[in-house]
């Protein structure tokens, strides 16, 4: 009896079967292409959606943010001769400096970080206090005990035009001198700096430049041409150059370590005060071949050590912060109160620093 019952049932669901397989496409059945209309999509490239480069190769020293570091050479000697004015000139005087030393403080901060527009904001303070054996014997020795100090002011523009053209811009404003607290300050003490380069970036390895500098980094005001160079020839080397003021080789170890080396040029007008009715001057100049080891400590804190020769460049005393018309040489200047001469010591620098991403 159950089977008279079953023979219905499966005589429906075999005639269900049946007309499915009819109606229903197969796997294997193709629909229809769809047509699409690619005038109504736009250009990537229109205005609008404009690409800009950046202001970074790839593996290059971080930037810093905040800087504390110290710096410090070796013991050397000064031998000057002056005044130039007296009849007749003094003999050669020579002391030792047994110490020559300072913080150096940095703070840079992006105020304004687009894609097509970057203003970054500075302050430093560099503090070389000086240790002579015998300020005595000469008056600008004693002026020199004081110490060297700069404190500075800096903004610098990046203003990208398109994926591989842009400008780069800076100036700085800075006081430097003897003095030894904000209210010993005077304009005496200003000098002005900036530079200015137009460039390219064809891509993320290379980005280079040329342009103008009014710069005091050879002890005295000139204005001369600037190349800028940034090269990352494998995920291993790179340079690093701003010419004249830098250049540098960059061996990188992986992304939290690197080697450089090379040299910079640093240098700025002191105004040291008035003997008499003469203002004193010190236009200094330094070269200073060195290496540098940076890596990462943790996060973005890292660790900078520096070691190298501090040559001089120039270390003389005249009565006016810039050259007037009566030039020794093409790049020289009018003759100086106080001619010195130093022998040139190792020097050290270690810094701690919080570098941006």
């Amino acid at each position: 009896m159950t089977k008279l019952y079953l023979l219905p049932i499966s005589a429906l669901l075999l005639a269900a079967s049946s007309a499915l397989a009819q109606t229903a496409p197969s796997d294997t059945t193709k629909l229809p292409p769809i047509e699409e209309n690619f005038d109504q999509f736009g250009d990537a490239s229109a205005e609008g959606s404009t690409s800009y480069n950046t202001q970074k190769v790839l593996y290059i020293s971080p930037t810093k943010l905040i800087s504390v570091g110290y710096e410090a050479q070796l013991p050397y000697d000064v031998t000057t001769t002056g005044p130039s004015t007296a009849n007749p000139v003094p003999a050669p005087t020579t002391t030792r400096v047994d110490a020559a030393r300072g913080i150096r403080l940095a703070f840079n901060a992006p105020v304004i970080s687009r894609n097509n527009f970057i203003l970054n904001l500075g302050l430093t303070y560099w503090n070389t206090g000086l240790s002579l054996a015998n300020p005595e014997r000469s008056l600008l020795f004693a002026k020199l005990d004081d110490g060297l100090r700069t404190t500075g002011f800096n903004a610098t523009v990046f203003k990208p035009f398109d994926s591989k053209h842009f400008l780069l811009l800076q100036g700085n404003v800075d006081a430097n001198g003897n003095y030894r607290k904000p209210g010993d300050l005077s304009s005496k003490h200003i000098t002005y700096s900036g530079t200015a380069i137009f460039g390219w970036k064809p891509n993320d390895n290379l980005q280079w430049g040329v342009g103008a500098s009014r710069t005091y980094r050879a002890g005295q005001l000139l204005y001369i041409p600037v190349l800028l160079y940034n090269r990352t020839f494998s995920p291993k080397w790179g340079c690093e150059v701003v010419f004249p003021a830098r250049a540098e080789l960059r061996r990188n170890f992986g992304t939290t370590a690197l080697l450089k080396i090379g040299y910079e040029l640093e240098g700025n007008a002191y105004y040291l005060g008035n003997v008499g009715a003469d203002d004193y001057y010190l236009r200094r100049g330094e070269l200073k071949p060195r290496l540098t080891y940076e890596r990462q400590l943790v996060g973005f804190i890292w660790v900078s050590a520096q070691a190298g020769l501090r040559y001089n460049y120039r270390n003389d005393v005249f009565s006016h912060q810039n050259p007037t018309g009566e030039k020794e040489s093409l790049l020289g200047s009018e003759p100086s109160l106080y001619s010195n001469k130093l022998t040139n010591p190792l020097y050290f620098n270690l810094s701690v620093n919080l570098v941006s991403p």
